[in-house]
């Protein structure tokens, strides 16, 4: 239920979107329930998730403590503001490391999201992975026949949930077509390994592999016609891995016999399906390359303007950026105010740089050194529960392993964050959560002597 809310309500990034007081509250109260039920393991499983966000939750708070005029001079990336304060005879004001308080104090507020996720989390045992794959699956299917629905109802049409949005583009449950496209592309493993274990199973059940095997094939193709190249880089990675861990299970699947003991002849007829989504992949790109006359993810790429993308031409000013306030940080949800300051005359435009579009800078001028300093420690958290559980047979696999669509959606998600921001929307920070937690925290003690 809680992803299902997240998803409707939660899809987009910006700090003004309407729903965001309901997805907050929503939040909230799943929190509390979790908290009601759970056990000492369960508190035990999720401490050091837990203790991360709630460090992350500090320093957005630290940022919006007022400080006296002599620290806050001293800070770098005021001096403008110093400036003014001077000319104005107001040079002793007390003012907080955040440059836009306002938005710091819905960055705070944004943390309610993130946290009832690990507490949600705390009521669930590793076991429900395939239970909460399907569920992001069907959702995955569900935003991209609402995408397919608003590209035939066009650009007003009332299928976009949105007011700011890509409203020529197939952006499903989401604000951002990038983001969609992410999504899709982290859904195609997820559909490949449920139907990997659902192959492996000694009852098979045709049904329900045709059902993943569709999903897989619709996830990749939104990949295509989107319009994210990043999303394009990201299906395509995702269905070659999707393909690799199909393969053994499809070869080793258990095969129907006769009474004298043979393989079934129908079985054996049923080998030429092992080439068809590689080729029906290939038909459709060339499909898509030669009639499409819309802005595809390959007719962006096919375009050649990346050289003239505006996140390529502010680049040096992000970096200027990031020079000056990587200490302390110019306070979350601060970019764009104070990418108004570093703005070059030459990149002025009716629309505004929302975004640094490679986050893992951005939270370094936002967040500052601090901030970086607990992602590095959750990197190390997360990279230890992934070395302990080993990277034997990763790509073959067994039913019920989930470890290799985890560690693609991770790089997938990183991946992206370097020329986008995929992780600000509720939605993705949601099933990151859910998945990595669910594959990173150990099973309670209780359950592991059972």
């Amino acid at each position: 239920m809680f992803l299902i809310v997240v998803f409707l309500i939660g899809g987009g990034s910006r700090s003004d979107v309407a729903s965001l007081p309901f997805l907050r509250a929503a939040a909230v109260l799943f929190g509390c329930w979790a908290v009601v039920g759970m056990t000492r393991d369960d508190w035990r499983r999720i401490r050091v998730p837990l203790a991360l966000l709630l460090a992350l939750t500090a320093w957005t708070a630290v940022q919006l403590v007022p400080l006296a005029p002599s620290i806050w001079h001293a800070l770098p990336g005021r001096e403008l503001i110093v400036a003014a304060d001077r000319l104005l005879g107001q040079s002793d004001i007390w003012r907080p490391i955040s440059l836009t308080p306002s938005e710091s104090w819905n960055s705070l507020l944004a943390m309610a999201v993130p946290l009832a996720a690990v507490l949600v989390v705390g009521r669930l045992h590793p076991d429900d992975m395939p239970r909460i794959l399907r569920v992001v699956v069907a959702i995955a299917v569900v935003s991209s026949i609402l995408g397919l629905f608003q590209i035939v109802s066009g650009h007003n049409s009332p299928a976009y949930f949105y007011r700011i949005t890509n409203n020529t583009s197939m952006v499903g449950l989401f604000a951002n077509r990038n983001h969609h496209a992410v999504f899709q592309a982290c859904a195609i493993i997820f559909a490949a390994a449920l139907l990997r274990d659902e192959l492996m199973r000694r009852q098979q059940r045709p049904l329900y592999q045709l059902g993943f095997a569709a999903a897989a094939m619709l996830f990749t193709t939104m990949t295509m016609l989107i319009g994210s190249r990043a999303g394009l880089l990201a299906g395509a990675i995702a269905f070659a891995l999707s393909y690799a861990i199909l393969l053994p299970a499809w070869r080793n699947r258990p095969v129907a016999t006769s009474r004298r003991g043979a393989p079934k002849s129908h079985a054996r007829s049923l080998q030429w399906l092992l080439y068809a989504p590689p080729l029906l992949i290939a038909a459709l790109l060339v499909t898509v390359v030669t009639l499409a006359d819309r802005s595809t993810s390959i007719s962006r790429v096919t375009e050649n303007r990346v050289a003239e993308d505006l996140r390529v031409l502010a680049w040096p000013t992000i970096q200027q950026m990031l020079e000056t306030y990587w200490v302390a940080g110019a306070g979350f949800g601060s970019f764009p105010a104070v990418y108004r300051i570093y703005e070059t005359d030459a990149l002025l435009q009716p629309a505004y740089f929302n975004h640094a579009h490679n986050d893992w800078v951005e939270v370094l001028i936002t967040g500052g050194a601090p901030f970086a300093l607990i992602i590095l420690a959750a990197f190390v958290w997360f990279a230890r529960s992934a070395f302990r559980q080993g990277f034997r047979n990763l790509i073959k696999g067994h039913r019920g392993d989930f470890r290799l669509p985890v560690l693609v959606m991770t790089g997938l998600l990183m991946f992206a964050s370097v020329v986008d921001y995929p992780l600000r929307a509720p939605s993705i920070q949601v099933m990151a959560i859910f998945l990595i937690l669910l594959f990173a925290c150990p099973k309670p003690a209780a359950a592991q002597t059972e």
